[in-house]
């Protein structure tokens, strides 16, 4: 990748960018190879944030997925004609939102989901003490900190 004595696989821009593309990635060859169910790498975040979280609102789905708030509803109504979630209408802080509940048929998908989520958790408990990962975690907030003080980025 050296062009002109410049090295980018060495810069830690490079390799933050690399590894969120490798991730985006993964998570779609993992759903593709051991969960399937015909479901998107997105949908299944969209179960198991549910799952974790039971009163998470589109937008925190939005949130936590960096999709806008209508484009998770998409995602929920399409899952919702599937049998994956059921959509009520309920009040969160006085103001009217529709809290998704996960079905029999999304639990199931979960289970399975979860155990092999379980498999990665399992391998990188071998690889990483929780402290390197907390120093990590810490390391990637002072990179967003620091390039803030150049540009405001807000993600969806």
């Amino acid at each position: 990748m050296k062009k002109n004595g410049y090295d980018f696989e060495d810069r830690l821009h490079y390799q933050i960018d690399y590894t969120a593309n490798f991730n985006k990635a993964f998570r779609r060859e993992f759903q593709n190879k051991f969960v399937k169910d015909d479901l998107s790498a997105d949908e299944c975040a969209i179960l198991i944030a549910i799952h974790r979280n039971p009163t998470i609102t589109q937008s925190g789905l939005g949130k936590f997925l960096f999709k806008g708030k209508a484009h998770i509803g998409k995602i929920l109504n399409d899952m919702e004609e599937r049998g994956l979630v059921k959509r009520i209408a309920d009040t969160q802080d006085n103001i009217i939102v529709k809290r998704n509940i996960i079905t029999p048929k999304g639990l199931e998908i979960i289970k399975k989901n979860m155990k092999e989520i379980k498999r990665i958790e399992t391998v990188m408990d071998k690889e990483f003490t929780q402290d390197e990962i907390e120093q990590f975690v810490e390391f990637l907030k002072k990179y967003r900190k620091v390039l803030s003080t150049i540009v405001d980025v807000k993600l969806k």
